[in-house]
């Protein structure tokens, strides 16, 4: 044949060649696709105070429910956090860690006190490096989340406090803080989000003080900084400190925000007080509310809620936060953000069924969609497959 050719691909059917330029042109836009995955804003280092991470993707902390009963930290649990690192999550936050072990928030979850097994709290930072990840672990007190049946005793709202109970609050902060430090982690989180005892402290409707603690915002505020500052102290100057925040609950969230950055956060992490509702949604569920708030912010800021998928995660990144953060996506698939970053998959399988928040009281699993069990929490909940 004269004139030019076109470029083909030679396939087999039968005793016939097919020349096939569709097959061609489709092998090339894949890879273009898994260029266009390496090469996007989600793969850039970034920075959260004096720690550097390979990319911009944190795993939000997650009750991972994997404690001992009697909340000691298990082979499993720092196996799990691993197991992110080992699949290109930037940050690997812990699910809280509950700094005082009479009010816990279930019955799997760790406490981190001088009774913690810091052996296992040194092996999952070591292990998270030996990945190329970083680790930070969030710390938290459950507040009117505690459950009475785990911890023998009511739970606790701000107004239940002593002056003495807060003082020896912030130094609980302060012991779990130097006891991660000491163990290896890059960075805490304080967790002053969700309904837990600092976001009750934070909300006009549930802090029902009237002296220092209670009243305007910079009051409500008052107990966070001075958790903050005594973090802040225990950290040193090799660890970040972060903070997890609410966009709804506080009364005014650009003030809010203020306020972390003049106590020192290397970085907030945006989520909401009614996260748990929003079931079947999948797309940024505090966008707006961020953006309303950020303007002036110098800190790092991250969005966690409804990013389920590559192209959500980039977009967020181009409208000014630095991280992305995601939770039930790595419960659904610990491995997703390297399937993103080979170009593998772009969206998560996850359901956004909220199925996660209980699957694991009725079957050992932590995902609807999971066929292999956890003994760890076939133990600790009684459940079975």
């Amino acid at each position: 044949t004269g004139g030019r050719q076109e470029n083909f691909l030679p396939m087999r059917a039968g005793c016939d060649t097919i020349f096939c330029t569709q097959a061609a042109a489709q092998c090339a836009e894949q890879r273009t696709e898994e260029a266009d995955a390496m090469t996007g804003l989600l793969w850039q280092p970034g920075r959260l105070g004096p720690v550097e991470l390979r990319n911009r993707t944190i795993r939000s902390a997650t009750n991972e429910h994997l404690s001992q009963p009697d909340g000691q930290l298990t082979q499993v649990w720092a196996e799990t956090l691993a197991e992110l690192a080992r699949n290109e999550v930037g940050l690997v936050i812990t699910g809280h860690l509950c700094v005082d072990r009479t009010q816990r928030a279930d019955e799997g979850q760790p406490v981190l006190d001088r009774q913690t097994d810091r052996a296992l709290l040194a092996q999952a930072a070591e292990e998270v490096h030996r990945a190329g990840g970083r680790i930070a672990a969030q710390l938290s007190h459950s507040g009117k989340k505690a459950m009475e049946a785990v911890n023998g005793r009511p739970a606790k709202a701000p107004e239940d406090f002593s002056p003495e109970e807060l003082d020896r609050l912030a130094e609980q902060f302060r012991l779990g803080v130097q006891l991660c430090r000491e163990a290896g982690f890059d960075a805490v989180q304080i967790h002053t989000a969700h309904g837990y005892l600092l976001s009750n402290f934070l909300n006009p409707e549930e802090n029902l003080r009237t002296d220092q603690y209670g009243g305007r915002l910079e009051n409500r505020f008052r107990l966070v900084g001075r958790i903050l500052q005594a973090a802040r102290e225990a950290c040193g100057p090799e660890m970040a400190l972060l903070v997890k925040a609410d966009c709804n609950g506080c009364g005014n969230l650009h003030r809010l925000l203020e306020l972390y950055q003049e106590a020192g956060a290397d970085g907030v992490e945006l989520s909401g007080v009614d996260f748990a509702a929003r079931a079947g949604e999948k797309s940024p569920f505090y966008l707006q509310e961020a953006l309303r708030a950020m303007d002036g912010i110098q800190i790092p800021l991250s969005l966690v809620g409804g990013i389920f998928d590559l192209e959500t995660a980039e977009a967020v990144l181009e409208q000014g936060f630095t991280f992305v953060s995601f939770s039930r996506a790595l419960i659904c698939q610990p491995d997703f953000i390297a399937r993103m970053k080979r170009g593998e998959q772009t969206k998560s399988a996850c359901l956004a069924c909220n199925g996660c928040y209980q699957i694991y009281r009725r079957r050992p699993v932590r995902c609807v969609q999971h066929k292999d069990s956890i003994p760890q929490l076939e133990k600790v909940f009684g459940c079975s497959m």
